[in-house]
């Protein structure tokens, strides 16, 4: 992909330091991307769709339904020795098969799942962990998705540096006071937040078309929405209603909730496209 081809420097500068990523790779290193939003992956998966077909990337968020991800771009030798599905479900156990035992403790690492446990003296929520992460003066990009077993505990992935950083000095979730360890190696992770099927038409992909669609609202509300700063598209705020939505994304409105959009498939008779999308409950 061009950089040129883009308009969005945020993506621009993406695609930049995943070419820095391959010439590193290329010095016989396993090259680990910090973790990437949905959209951002997306563009990742366009831009190395060649590697990642030839099992020399992956993109890996510690379990294969993971949303946040990092890219791990491999040295072009492991090309032929790595089974590319495989390498998509355990990076990590793939190139251990292969006997590629340097490369995979370096996947191993990059994705590390750190256990916090609450006292139990209150619920906290994803929004919870998330603040507490970012006031010890961590980036969003150094964690990835937070998986919340049950109402006084959470699984962060992160990577194995930032994960001993956390077990030391984080010490509250709000007001709780919580105890922070790293999970054995091998646990079995899987998503913890279901989704509500949401299907509907749109006039257009627009973000105020699709915030009205997802929230029930009226074009007109739905632009008030955006235009006050109540929603983030793929975990930024968006105030510009003509913004367009690219599948897949994640859409937060405040007061109404968080949703994925899955895809925008083809067109009804009159024109309108269809959504397929569905809401975090």
């Amino acid at each position: 992909m061009s950089y040129t081809a883009v308009r969005d420097e945020t993506i621009r500068l993406l695609l930049s330091r995943l070419d820095d990523l391959v010439k590193k790779s290329g010095r016989g290193e396993a090259a680990v991307s910090p973790y990437l939003t949905l959209r951002e992956a997306k563009y990742a998966r366009i831009h190395l769709s060649s590697r990642l077909g030839a099992g020399t990337a992956v993109l890996w968020g510690g379990y294969p339904e993971a949303e946040r991800v990092r890219v791990v771009i491999l040295p072009d030798y492991t090309e032929g020795l790595v089974d590319p599905t495989a390498l998509g479900s355990d990076p990590a156990a793939a190139l251990s098969d292969a006997g590629l035992d340097d490369l995979a403790e370096t996947v191993r690492g990059a994705v590390c799942p750190v256990l916090v446990k609450g006292s139990g003296f209150r619920e906290l929520s994803h929004r919870d962990y998330l603040g507490s992460v970012l006031g010890l003066g961590l980036e969003r990009d150094a964690i990835g998705d937070i998986l919340i077993p049950d109402a006084h505990s959470a699984i962060l992935l992160t990577d194995t540096r930032v994960g001993d950083f956390l077990t030391t000095q984080m010490e509250k979730v709000a007001t709780d006071t919580v105890r922070v360890s790293r999970l054995p190696e091998g646990t079995a992770l899987t998503g913890t937040r279901r989704l509500q099927p949401i299907t509907d038409t749109v006039a257009s992909e627009r973000l105020d078309c699709v915030v009205a669609a997802l929230c029930n609202l009226s074009r007109e509300k739905a632009q008030m929405a955006v235009k006050s700063g109540l929603v983030e598209l793929d975990y930024e705020a968006v105030e510009d209603c003509s913004a367009t939505v690219e599948a897949p994304a994640v859409i937060s409105v405040r007061g109404y909730g968080k949703f994925a959009v899955h895809a925008f498939d083809g067109t009804t008779r009159k024109g309108r496209i269809r959504l397929a999308a569905g809401k975090y409950t």
